[in-house]
């Protein structure tokens, strides 16, 4: 039978501390050692406990978003715990609260407490930081759920960062073609939030959008005077790059006074429905672009999910679930809990050629993973299918707009090779 490590109850989350539990398994034999295994060595799956951590965003401005991700992400733990498979598994979620510091406190938190594997971070500029600092010194397997700057591609990681989020390069021409063709905008500015997530994407729009781009304009904890200026120029559209709770924000003082006849962009950073609510207006002139999650398991995950927490997943939470369930069935196939071992077993559980396995049939490709038999995870955001860079491709994205009741999604855009 399997445990879990149950997260009590401490306002809207408990976060789980390093327990002396962890102390039994040896931090050297969790953070990558590079000792060949074999077959015959093999350890039952009897024997073992499968652990995994989250660095999650329970708090900060992408809390409204994050706090789903994390139910997502432990969601195959509770799975797998309900089932009968032969093994123990472990799972410990940490708060980034949103920030670089506390993503790279929350990962050595779970590096010094022996978890070889980490579903997260959530925001690119946390990841980033993250995994230079704590995950990949330690040798310690990351994949993002929801970290989508192109930056990640180019990381001197020794292979040891995934993630199952598309990188933003496809979503900027995604949505400047939008912003020409279904809005007819000439002239665009953007408004960005700091950092490599807001930059990166902010210039990869102006390099993709097909007319002027007035200005690029950053923004950190003062909203208005940016948000002026962007708007100076009276551009057809206005591209704005940030979090829910900085789009309390810009929104809030966009439409006090400086609403006009531009349509606003947005991305799936700022993806949230409640945004309409606390603005306090139907923002009906804003539209936006995310990834979506077409998967071939996406029916079954999202089944579960609102099964299990009551609720429709949200955006990233598919991916979340398939970064935590690749990560298990890759411990499985590397049947120990050290970083190089899984490491090397996270296409091979991705590749084509094994049992196909989805949300539906996780338990049975743990078995199969654990007992040497190859396997192919097809998951719920998308086929998962990693390239060299720890990246995947084949998202589609979805083409929204805001209203009144929250975000209606109006078509999902499959962007061409070659774009």
């Amino acid at each position: 039978m399997c445990r879990n490590r149950p997260i009590p109850e401490r306002g809207r989350r408990e976060l789980l501390g390093a327990t002396a539990g962890a102390a039994a398994f040896g931090l050297g034999g969790c953070l990558g050692s590079n000792a060949e295994r074999t077959e015959d060595r093999r350890t039952p799956l009897s024997e073992r406990t499968l652990r995994y951590g989250g660095v999650m965003a329970l708090s900060g401005g992408l809390e409204s978003v994050g706090t789903p991700i994390a139910d997502a992400v432990e969601l195959p733990g509770k799975q797998l715990d309900a089932s009968e498979i032969e093994a123990d598994v472990e799972w410990q979620i940490e708060d980034s609260e949103t920030t670089a510091r506390g993503g790279i406190d929350a990962m050595r938190t779970l590096v010094d407490a022996g978890f070889p594997a980490v579903a997260g971070p959530l925001g690119s500029d946390v990841t980033l930081q993250a995994v230079q600092q704590a995950s990949i010194p330690s040798e310690v397997v990351n994949c993002s759920p929801a970290s989508t700057t192109p930056t990640l591609s180019i990381l001197n990681d020794r292979g040891f960062s995934f993630r199952t989020a598309p990188d933003d390069s496809l979503q900027a021409v995604v949505a400047a073609g939008l912003a020409a063709d279904e809005h007819g905008a000439s002239s665009a500015a953007t408004l960005f939030i700091a950092g490599d997530y807001g930059r990166q994407l902010s210039g990869a729009f102006a390099t993709s959008f097909d007319g002027e781009i007035q200005r690029q304009v950053s923004f950190s904890d003062e909203y208005e005077e940016p948000l002026a200026t962007a708007l100076s120029g009276e551009p057809d559209l206005l591209f704005v790059i940030g979090y829910p709770e900085d789009g309390v924000e810009i929104f809030g003082h966009y439409y006090d006074g400086y609403a006009g006849e531009e349509t606003v962009f947005t991305t799936d950073g700022m993806m949230d429905p409640s945004l309409p609510e606390q603005v306090g207006e139907p923002m009906s002139n804003v539209y936006g672009t995310a990834p979506s999650s077409n998967g071939p398991g996406y029916e079954t995950f999202a089944e579960r999910y609102e099964s299990e927490y009551g609720s429709a997943p949200g955006i990233f939470t598919a991916n979340g679930y398939d970064a935590a369930a690749v990560l298990l069935l890759a411990n499985a196939a590397a049947g120990e809990n050290d970083g190089g071992a899984i490491r090397e077993q996270m296409r091979n559980v991705v590749s084509e050629g094994g049992t196909e396995v989805t949300p539906d049939s996780l338990a049975e490709g743990v078995r199969r993973a654990a007992a040497g038999d190859p396997v192919e995870y097809r998951g719920a955001s998308s086929e998962i299918v990693f390239d060299e860079n720890g990246d995947v491709s084949g998202i589609d994205y979805e083409y929204f707009r805001y209203d009144a009741d929250g975000i209606n999604v109006i078509e999902a855009v499959s962007p061409e090779v070659g774009e």
